[in-house]
Order: structure tokens, then C-alpha cells, then sequence
């Protein structure tokens, strides 16, 4: 897992005296695009050049960078950074500007500089980018484990998009890693990190022996004279490190090679060796097998490839089960729906079966990487959602043999950075004080260089975190909340007679407190829900049911009416869903206009603002917006007229906040008459029953 670094002038340089040269290569273990650049010129004295040359299956052709959005697309992002900056700085108008700055930021966040990053993100924001600028930035402010601020950079994404679901999660996570931070004294694991580390890449620990530690690394003495095109690296091989000596050397010769040699798993009798290796294809893609080689005579037979591997696919990060009959792993076999997942592969009779998925508990739409089996405890690293990249979780096998939920480790062995490859030390010898040992990789700040590997202890004895306060209240706050639905005198026209409001039972309710996701649940059989609240809390209750409007209400218990002489404080609060009549118009109440015009009367606005309000918590839905005439005046002037006030609508909904492609304006004039009354005879109520604004649902 190389990360993505600064390029740095003397690194890009070929190392033969005669030559000079920029080389390049992407695809290591963690990125899929790999691109593989060489430009040669000869010596001063000769005055010849070669042509920049991409070795791929024998072909070569020419290729030069022009601008920084080229070279961002060629994956060059040092390179692309700094002619964007240069763009940037002669850009004029701040659409322009925007439009760079945000490239920058993107940049930045390639090879991994989040300081940089951040403050692009917040410029190309700043300048009128729009919502998904600011979304970058809140996730940078995470990495950084600037949480209070990330959190209130994703409220502030979510309200400008209406949409206050879509950062709720991380809005949570953001809040979670505050305590998890904050907790970390009391945790029983304490790390720190090791001295074999240099200013390169090191990652992915193994233990080979008591006092042998196996990692990949992207030091300078990796094989090779090609680097990568984000980290300006050699490419990862395999070395091995004597923790008594801090000595550092390759592991072994034979199996490093100038592709990248990457994460590894030794079988319990250390007799076998899986390992990732990545190969350059003419797609430009990194090309991840699992290779395996045994030792004999003392030495590592040829590596092969797998029988299980597949080419169309990557396979990452290694690790054998306890007892050796059985390869967990990484890849992305079913990439057109998912990242990365986690499979299991069997060694039966000496092949090896067809690999399964792990348990959906495990795997989600997320990345599932770097798993490691101890006993029966499974470590793996997710960027499900955690204190920042990818952080570490355990889980383990139950008697039924499945596996139980997974359990975020938690700070300090999770870091709002990317921390991973966590392995238990098998030769620990457990002591009265500490129950484990072992290592893990982690780009956090403070280390050598961009990922490096840390040493934990697991302690028995640690400080416990202090009693939470009792309650200054001795009263306790309930709220019942009941969800209605409408009930039609005709079921099947929503413009008839509401006989009366009855409960919607099984309604889904989804339950915030100051911004934090608190509850999920749903309404009982008499559309009832029941809630023990907090007091000085803002609540948010959001509403659904399949075939019904979306709604929301908001319940505070700051200031309020408290009687003392009750210990239970009762409070009730209605919510209404009302149901979706697909291709059906309903009428919308109080939408009128002045004779022969089409703009929105100021007391038009606050029927088409709830309109506004129920479009944005229900943004699946697109409606049609119709206009209406009575019967009088000529048809082509009705339809006209119908037509425009139905566009004005629109336009207004649009000013509030609503995609226009949502909306669509239809003007029917009077061919759709309400009441069917000859026109000369029409009383002035049918005219005004016939003149009316309506919407229907049609997808």
C-alpha cells in the first residue's frame, strides 16, 4: 500500500550517470490506475534526445503535458498541482478560479498532502464552487481530526442542498470520534511506533519469527529504477527487520522484483508465503494477483500465481486462517456493484476451492481491506465510516458460526488518518500486566514518512474512564408521537371529502438529537411511538412510509413548561403523511391570480412554499404543476394564460431551492374543466371552482 506523497525533484531523476530522466508508475496496492512513463534524454555531451516513451506491450508513442487538468488525468497529481497553481494565479474570473481550485484540492488529496488539500477545497467553496467543495472539506477536516469543524461543515453541506439526511452519517461520525478521542486515555491500548521505519512507505506487518518482522516498503533500495507517478517512490518490495538489531534487509532477493511487491501471510508452519504482487497491463490499470511460494533447502521456490485468480480482477492483502486451511482476502471481483470485499478460499486435498464472499455483516458497499485472523478473531480495515480514512475493526465467530457485528478499535489504534494492517504477535508471551502485542500500519502525523508501522500493548490495568454525572433532573420527559393518515370519503381522488384522520401504523421514523443520529424505529399498530427524551436536546423526527409524502417535525426540550408536582413530564406531537396519488392532479388551495396576469400574488406564496418544503424532504419525487381557466375568454388565450401562470409557478418553486428537473409546467386553459356547467349559466363559485393551480406525482 505505497500512499501518495510529494514528488520530489531529485527523486524523479534516473539513476545511471549518462542518463537524466522523469519515470513513472502508478498502480500499487491500494490505487487501480497505473500509468507507466519514461522520458529519457542522453548525456550533455551527445545533445541527443529519445522520445518519451510508455512501455505497454511493446508500443511507444509521444506524450507530452500540456496544462494541469492533462496531467491530472494522466494521474500526475504532483505534477498537476503545481501547473493548476500557475493556472489559478492567471485565471481571471472567480468561476474559473473556482473551477481550479477545486482540481488543486483533488490533487492534493491524491498523494495525500490534507493541509493543502483542505485549504483549496475551502478557496474553490469560497469562490462559488458549490456544495460538493464543501463536502471535500468537511471530509478533509475529518482526516485531520478537526471534528467539531468537519461536523459543522457537513450541516452546513446538508442544509444547502436541503437535503439534512445525506451528511447525517457523518455528521454521527464526526460527533463519535470526538468521544473516541477523547476516551483514548482510557483505553487499554497504547502504541507507539517502531524504529525500523524510514522517510518512505512502510506497511503491512507480519511476524516470520520471534524477533523477524516481514513489511513491504518503498525505500530506496526497493529493486528497480522506477517510481511512482503519486508518491515519487521506488515500488514496494518485501523486507525483513531483526526488532532486536533494528536491522533492515530484503527479505529475500528472489521473489523482489521491479513490479510491487506488496502485503503478505506466512501459513502456521512458516513453511508457505502468500503475497500480492501487481503487474503494469495495457489498460493502464494495476493488475493485483496472490502469488504463492513455499521454502526448500532454505530458500523461497519460484512464486505462482494462485489457480484461483482470475485477470479481470485485483486481488489484495493476503492472510491465512490459524489452522492454514483456509486464504482470506481482498478484491474487487464484483467491482460494477461494490469496492473492495472480503473472501475466504479453502486448500482441500491440496486445491484450492472457489472463493466466497464473508458474511454481508462484514462486507458493505464500503472497501474491506487488509483482514488479518487471530484464533477466532478477525482484524480488518474499512473506510466504512469511523474517525477518518480507513480505520481498523475486529470481529469475531459466534457458536453458530457466523460472525458477530464488527467493533471499531477506536483511538489510538484508529486515527483520523488511514490505519491498517493490524496483526497480533504470535510469540507474545502474555504478562500480568499486558494481554497482547502485535503492529499495525498508519498514515497519521508525527511519523517517518507517509504510512509507518506502530507497535501496540494491550494492557490489563489502564485508568477507568470516570462515572458519567448524575442527572441534575429528577423528572423524566416523554413524548408521543402519533403519525395520521388521511382518510378519503373516495379513496381513489385526493381531492375529495377528508372523512377523518386515522393512524399509520408501521411508519419508519428516524430519530436525531442535536444533529446525531439517535434512533431508528418505527410507529406501532395504533401509529404510536414513545420516546424517553433528554432535556436542553433539539429532536428531529423524520417520517416515511412506502406510498406516502416524506415529512418532518422538530420537538425541542429546552425551555419547557415543566409542573413540578409530576415526575413524568408528557408531551404529544402529531405528524401527518399524506399519500401519493400517482397521475392524479391534487388541487392546491388558495393559488390565485389577478385577471389576465400570471405572477405569484403574495398570497399565492405560502401554498407553493409547503409545496417547496414537501419537494425537498421528498426528493425522489417529479411532479407536473398545472394551471387551469374557467371557461370564459377564447381557447388559445386560456391555454397561453394557464400555461404561463403554470410556468410562473414553477419558476417560484425553482427560486426556493427545487431542481428543475424535477418540475414541469403544463397550462390545460379550459379543456379540463372542474364543473361542467354551460358557461353563460356558470355561477361565480363554479368559475373560481374551475380556475385552479394543481400538481400530480408523475415518477
Amino acid at each position: 500500500m505505497v500512499r501518495n506523497r510529494q514528488l520530489e525533484n531529485d527523486q524523479i531523476k534516473a539513476h545511471e550517470a549518462n542518463f537524466h530522466g522523469l519515470i513513472f508508475w502508478t498502480g500499487d496496492l491500494k490505487h487501480d490506475a497505473a500509468v507507466f512513463v519514461i522520458f529519457i534524454a542522453m548525456g550533455r555531451e551527445s545533445h541527443i534526445w529519445i522520445f518519451c516513451m510508455i512501455f505497454i506491450l511493446g508500443c511507444s508513442y509521444t506524450e507530452k503535458i500540456r496544462d494541469g487538468k492533462t496531467a491530472f488525468e494522466r494521474k500526475r497529481y504532483y505534477q498537476a498541482a503545481e501547473m493548476l497553481q500557475n493556472e489559478y494565479n492567471a485565471a481571471r474570473g472567480s468561476i474559473e478560479r473556482g473551477n481550479i481550485a477545486y482540481l488543486i484540492g483533488e490533487s492534493y488529496l491524491k498523494f495525500n498532502n490534507l493541509t493543502e488539500a483542505t485549504k483549496w477545497f475551502k478557496e474553490a467553496y469560497d469562490l462559488g464552487y458549490g456544495t460538493s467543495a464543501l463536502a471535500q472539506y468537511a471530509f478533509c477536516l475529518k482526516q485531520n481530526e478537526r471534528y467539531e469543524e468537519a461536523a459543522e461543515a457537513f450541516y452546513q453541506a446538508g442544509e444547502e442542498i436541503g437535503d439534512r439526511i445525506k451528511f447525517r452519517r457523518e455528521i454521527s461520525n464526526c460527533l463519535q470520534a470526538i468521544d473516541w478521542r477523547d476516551a483514548e486515555a482510557y483505553s487499554p491500548y497504547k502504541t507507539e511506533m517502531v524504529e525500523i521505519n524510514s522517510a518512505a512507505s512502510d506497511y503491512s506487518p507480519v511476524m516470520f519469527s520471534e524477533d523477524r518482522l516481514v513489511f513491504s516498503s518503498d525505500r530506496e533500495t526497493s529493486k528497480g529504477d522506477l517510481f511512482y507517478a503519486w508518491t515519487g517512490q521506488k515500488f514496494s518490495d518485501i523486507y525483513v527487520a531483526h526488532l532486536s538489531s533494528e536491522s533492515v534487509n530484503p527479505f529475500e532477493e528472489t521473489l523482489n522484483t521491479e513490479d510491487n511487491e506488496g502485503s503478505i501471510s506466512f501459513s502456521p508452519d512458516r513453511n508457505q508465503m502468500v503475497f500480492c504482487r501487481c503487474f503494469s497491463r495495457s489498460d493502464y490499470d494495476s493488475h493485483c494477483k496472490l502469488l504463492i511460494t513455499s521454502k526448500r533447502d532454505g530458500h523461497w521456490s519460484k512464486p505462482e500465481v494462485l489457480p484461483f485468480v482470475k485477470d479481470e480482477a485485483n486481488y489484495r492483502h493476503p492472510a491465512f486462517t490459524s489452522d492454514g486451511t483456509g486464504l482470506i482476502f481482498s478484491s474487487n471481483l464484483e467491482e460494477a456493484t461494490r469496492g473492495y470485499d472480503l473472501y475466504i478460499v479453502y486448500l482441500d486435498e491440496g486445491k484450492w476451492g472457489d472463493p466466497q464472499p464473508l458474511s454481508s455483516r462484514l462486507n458493505t458497499e464500503y472497501d474491506e481491506l487488509f483482514p488479518f485472523i487471530h484464533e477466532d478473531t478477525l482484524y480488518y480495515s474499512s473506510n466504512m465510516g469511523g474517525m477518518g480514512g480507513l480505520d481498523i475493526f475486529r470481529s469475531h465467530v459466534l457458536r453458530d458460526g457466523s460472525w458477530a457485528p464488527p467493533l471499531n478499535m477506536m483511538a489510538p489504534i484508529n486515527s483520523g488518518s488511514d490505519d491498517f494492517g493490524f496483526i497480533v504477535n504470535p510469540y507474545f508471551e502474555v504478562t500480568d500486566s499486558i494481554l497482547q502485542s502485535g503492529f499495525f500500519s498508519s498514515s497519521r502525523s508525527g511519523g517517518k514518512g507517509s504510512d509507518d508501522i506502530y507497535r501496540f500493548e494491550k494492557n490489563k490495568y489502564h485508568p477507568e474512564p470516570p462515572a458519567p454525572p448524575e442527572p441534575e433532573f429528577e423528572y423524566e420527559i416523554v413524548l408521543d408521537l402519533r403519525v395520521f393518515q388521511k382518510e378519503y370519503e373516495d379513496p381513489d381522488d385526493p381531492n375529495s371529502k377528508v372523512r377523518m384522520r386515522v393512524p399509520l401504523s408501521n411508519a419508519k421514523i428516524s430519530v436525531t438529537e442535536d444533529g446525531a443520529a439517535f434512533r431508528e424505529t418505527s410507529s406501532d399498530q395504533y401509529g404510536m411511538l414513545t420516546l424517553n427524551l433528554a432535556p436542553e436536546k433539539q429532536y428531529d423526527f423524520f417520517v416515511s412510509h412506502p406510498g406516502f409524502f416524506n415529512n418532518q417535525v422538530a420537538f425541542s426540550t429546552r425551555d419547557l413548561t415543566i409542573d413540578s408536582a409530576e415526575r413524568v413530564q408528557r408531551f404529544e406531537e402529531r405528524i401527518l403523511l399524506d399519500k401519493i396519488f400517482l397521475d392524479k392532479e391534487v388541487v392546491l388551495e388558495n393559488i390565485y391570480y389577478d385577471l389576465d396576469e400570471d405572477f405569484i400574488r403574495e398570497d399565492a406564496k405560502p401554498t407553493l412554499n409547503e409545496l417547496a418544503d414537501l419537494l425537498k424532504i421528498n426528493p425522489q419525487i417529479r411532479i407536473q404543476l398545472s394551471s387551469h381557466t374557467d371557461c370564459r375568454a377564447g381557447d388559445e388565450y386560456n391555454l397561453d394564460l394557464s400555461q404561463r401562470r403554470a410556468e410562473s409557478a414553477i419558476r417560484y418553486l425553482m427560486e426556493n431551492g427545487i431542481n428543475s428537473e424535477r418540475l414541469t409546467a403544463r397550462g390545460y386553459g379550459e379543456t379540463l374543466l372542474a364543473v361542467d356547467c354551460l358557461c353563460e349559466e356558470c355561477t361565480e363559485e363554479e368559475h373560481q371552482a374551475n380556475r385552479r393551480t394543481t400538481f400530480k406525482v408523475i415518477e
